[in-house]
C-alpha cells in the first residue's frame, strides 16, 4: 500500500490527515489549557530534571472509548516526536506526566518506548483515577464520520512476503 500522490511524487493531502491535525492542535490546547490552570511550565524537551506535569492517564484515557484512548496516546506520540511534548515520571507520585515542550535548538535524541493498553485496562484506569468523563473531548459527530471514512477506505493489500517481526 501507498500513499496517494499526485504524478510529481508529492504526497495528496487528505481529509485524515485533516483529523489527525485537528486533534493535534485540540490535544495541545487541552494541554496549554491545563498546564496554565496548574502553573505548569513548557521547558526545553532535551531538559532532564523536574517532572512535574500533567497527569498522563487522567488527561489521555476515555473509559468509555478504547478507540479514542489509543488515538490520544498516538496524537501524544506525534507530539512527542516533534519535540512539542515531553513525557516522564512525576518523583513525587510515580506516576506517568506529560508536558508541552519548547522545540529546542538542536536535535532531540530519539527514543522509543512501548505503551500495552487493553480495553480492560483502560476501564481499570478510568475506575482507578477517578475518570468521569474525558479531557479532550470529541467535536459532535466526529466518531460517526471516522466510522464511515473507515468503511469507504479500501483495506491496504497483504504484505506479498511474510516476516516473523512484529
Amino acid at each position: 500500500w501507498e500513499a496517494p500522490s499526485h504524478s510529481d511524487g508529492s504526497y495528496i493531502y487528505t481529509q485524515r490527515d485533516e483529523a489527525t491535525n485537528l486533534r493535534l492542535q485540540r490535544l495541545n490546547d487541552v494541554m496549554a489549557a491545563k498546564m496554565r490552570s496548574q502553573s505548569v511550565e513548557p521547558k526545553p524537551a532535551d531538559e532532564s530534571g523536574e517532572t512535574a506535569g500533567l497527569d498522563l492517564m487522567s488527561l489521555l484515557v476515555n473509559p468509555d472509548s478504547f478507540c479514542e484512548t489509543a488515538e490520544n496516546f498516538f496524537d501524544l506520540s506525534f507530539l512527542v516526536k516533534d519535540a512539542r511534548a515531553t513525557v516522564g515520571v512525576d518523583e513525587n507520585t510515580g506516576l506517568p506526566v506529560c508536558r508541552l515542550a519548547e522545540a529546542p535548538d538542536g536535535a532531540v535524541p530519539k527514543t522509543q518506548n512501548v505503551v500495552v493498553l487493553s480495553m480492560a485496562d483502560c476501564k481499570a484506569i478510568g475506575e482507578l483515577w477517578g475518570i468521569e468523563r474525558p479531557q479532550l473531548p470529541r467535536e459532535e459527530g466526529a466518531r460517526e464520520r471516522a466510522q464511515a471514512a473507515a468503511q469507504r477506505a479500501p483495506p491496504p493489500p497483504p504484505d506479498e512476503e511474510e516476516s516473523d517481526a512484529y
